[in-house]
């Protein structure tokens, strides 16, 4: 039988009350009590069979149950009182037992090591003067009683009171070897835990320096693109070439644009991550054919200037409706089908596909760029791990929040590849217990065309506004544009839209103080409002989803994304 488990329970009695520094002293005084009251009773049941006094016998077990009370005290988080009575019993019942067996047992030693333990047992100042004067009292009252001769009440033979002499002093010399050990102990926790915390920030500082020379590396060459392609579209303006002409540098300055985006929300992620702030998954049910057919949309004209093709497959087998964070799911797949484009060939295909293996629904994108070094596949999931490409370089990071991202979900990543040919990256989920797979897909296409429907842009940075009125007219959709919430609030009120896009930061009054006034409107609170923020981080798209926000896009904004969420949505009027 095990019996060291609930000892050590036991000794653990009321720790959870109490911070971690105060633990150490809670199993002490948790320590010497039981082992002071348990020595006792058992020292008294030996004590009887020798004498067949009941006195002993009675008096030992009083002893017991007096010292199992500051146990309980702790028990109900009174440290500080149960310290107290422990040194307080200790007294007792060391004045009891010289009474009892006279000076010649030594139990004056009782009192002398519990005033050396007093300052590792006490923290406060007078409470330690009160415990050392307790002590004091009954050395002096002992003392008192041998300078005056009384006699012991039970006259015991000299090897009796020469034995129990030995186990007083080798039983004083044990309590502070125990107190030692907790102390010991506590120590080695606390200095292994120290280890530790340097080793985490000596491979943070490590990782931090590299992150700084990555990202200022990496986001240099889409800004250097950027502002290049920029300066030749200005130029051609100025000499009067036709707009045919800038075709292919828009399509540059798409990719570079959606690089540097990529590049900016990995490294909100990964300080989020490193930070230790917890992330939590929201699932939803998210219908899987739309979703992938969104998905690929997105990344199809990034592909197309490799001249990229996109092909997706789903498997008629495939659950029409799976339970998870549609968020953070995007999340892994935008990496995935970032990294497929970054190392795909010109005139190549990129493969995704979904279906059911086994009891496992998964998604997996594949690419013929040539597979990955055995080598780098060991590490490939760790942060600033990448293989150079000219086309999109990256920071290595998307691959690592990925990792992080499906584990979260429940589910894993995993890699596979045909050396010189292609690389699969696969992430797998669950199946449900008691889902139904179904044999055929249920596809509905999205809608392409909004005539007659009304989206009011509250924004107050006028390019932003432009791009959005532009868009929004190209999907047929009359567009009415505010600049600041009261305002917003007054055209709503006039016009009442099917949608509102509604900008976080405002002057005047801003995005979350407007939802307030919408959501709480009989008027307006139907009205679905569609948040952009330049805020990535999911605490603030939960807290507008909270305020009854009805989805959130972060800038700069996907247009084809936002596309899918008009889409989700935007009634038909």
């Amino acid at each position: 039988m095990n019996i060291i488990a609930p000892i050590t329970r036991l000794l653990d009695t009321g720790c959870t009350r109490f911070p971690e520094e105060k633990r150490c002293q809670v199993r002490i005084i948790n320590s010497l009590s039981l082992a002071i009251g348990s020595s006792l009773f058992m020292l008294g049941v030996v004590y009887y069979f020798i004498t067949r006094l009941p006195i002993v016998f009675f008096g030992n077990t009083l002893a017991l149950v007096c010292f199992c009370i500051p146990v309980i005290f702790n028990r109900y988080g009174k440290l500080k009182t149960a310290t107290l009575l422990l040194v307080a019993f200790q007294s007792l019942w060391a004045v009891y037992f010289d009474w009892l067996l006279g000076p010649g047992v030594l139990f004056i030693i009782a009192c002398m090591s519990m005033i050396s333990l007093t300052y590792l047992t006490i923290e406060t100042h007078s409470w330690q003067i009160i415990a050392v004067a307790t002590l004091s009292s009954s050395i002096v009252f002992m003392e008192w009683h041998l300078l005056n001769g009384n006699p012991p009440y039970l006259q015991q033979p000299e090897p009796v009171i020469r034995s129990l002499r030995w186990i007083n002093i080798a039983w004083h010399v044990f309590i502070p070897l125990l107190c030692i050990y907790h102390y010991k102990k506590s120590y080695n926790d606390l200095l292994k835990e120290l280890l530790h915390k340097r080793d985490e920030l000596e491979k943070s500082n490590k990782s931090r320096k590299l992150f700084l020379q990555e990202t200022s590396h990496e986001i240099r060459n889409p800004l250097n693109a950027i502002f290049g392609i920029v300066q030749l579209m200005r130029m051609d303006l100025q000499n009067g070439r036709p707009p045919e002409t800038m075709g292919s540098l828009v399509d540059h300055l798409y990719v570079a644009s959606f690089n540097v985006k990529d590049i900016i929300n990995n490294v909100l992620e990964l300080s989020r991550i490193e930070s230790g702030q917890r992330d939590e998954a929201h699932p939803a049910e998210v219908r899987t054919h739309s979703f992938l057919h969104n998905i690929v949309r997105i990344y199809e004209l990034l592909a197309l200037t490799k001249s990229v093709t996109i092909r997706l497959s789903i498997s008629p087998r495939m659950l029409t409706v799976v339970t998870t964070d549609e968020v953070k799911l995007s999340q892994i797949l935008n990496n995935l089908m970032t990294n497929a484009i970054k190392f795909s060939p010109n005139n190549s295909e990129i493969l995704v596909e979904c279906g059911v293996a086994e009891k496992e629904w998964y998604i997996s994108v594949t690419d013929q760029g040539g597979g990955i070094p055995a080598e780098k596949q060991k590490v490939i999931f760790e942060p600033f791990v990448t293989v150079k490409k000219s086309f999109v370089e990256g920071t290595g990071l998307g691959l690592h929040i990925s990792k992080y991202f499906a584990e979260l979900l429940g589910g894993r990543i995993g890699v596979n590849c045909v050396d010189g040919m292609s690389t699969t990256f696969t992430i797998s989920f669950p199946v449900p217990d008691g889902a139904t797979i179904p044999e055929m897909m249920d596809e509905t296409p999205g809608r392409t065309s909004f005539a007659g429907s009304t989206v009011l842009v509250v924004e107050d940075d006028r390019m932003s506004q432009i791009i959005l009125r532009n868009f929004l007219r190209a999907k047929g959709i009359h567009v009415l544009a505010a600049d600041n919430g009261n305002e917003g609030l007054t055209i709503a009120r006039e016009q009442s839209p099917h949608l509102i896009i509604l900008d976080s930061q405002m002057p005047n009054m801003n995005g979350s103080e407007m939802l307030e006034h919408l959501k709480s409107d009989p008027q307006l609170q139907h009205i679905p409002v569609v948040i952009a923020s330049g805020d990535a981080y999911s605490e603030s798209a939960d807290k507008f989803r909270l305020q009854g926000a009805c989805d959130y896009v972060v800038k700069p904004i996907e247009l084809t994304a936002l596309g899918h969420v008009l889409e989700k949505h935007l009634q038909q009027p």
